[in-house]
């Protein structure tokens, strides 16, 4: 699995990813990101299955941090949003917390994620 093209928006890093049975990994920014915001930074002829990652809303370690669902042309099935639970091995919670570094490091100063989890994070640790 990786990521083949990352859009970075004001609320998200919207990530295509190829060899998952997701087809986007959605990444808030900061703690005001909306899921329904989501649907602005869809194209209207995507329809597929989405993980997001809402670490920087609600901290890594809680059991709703994880949410599937699915799109159709561009917009999120609201009623579709399940929570997943990923260990923190699993490759997609690596993925996403690389991909937040790399790509948005200060969305990790956030009053939700406390220091020793920023430092783990910014060393390559999954959280």
């Amino acid at each position: 699995m990786h990521i083949t093209t990352i859009t970075p928006t004001y609320d998200f890093l919207i990530a295509d990813l190829s060899g998952s049975d997701y087809d986007k990994l959605i990444i808030t920014n900061h703690y005001d990101s909306q899921i329904g915001g989501i649907e602005h930074h869809m194209s209207e002829e995507f329809t597929g299955l989405i993980l997001i990652d809402h670490m920087s809303k609600i901290g890594a370690k809680n059991s709703e941090r994880f949410l599937s669902g699915h799109v159709i042309k561009g917009k999120l099935e609201v009623e579709s949003l399940t929570y997943v639970m990923l260990n923190r091995n699993d490759q997609l919670r690596v993925l996403s917390n690389r991909t937040l570094v790399h790509h948005c490091p200060n969305s990790l100063n956030t009053r939700v994620l406390t220091t020793i989890q920023q430092k783990m994070l910014h060393k390559g640790f999954s959280i």
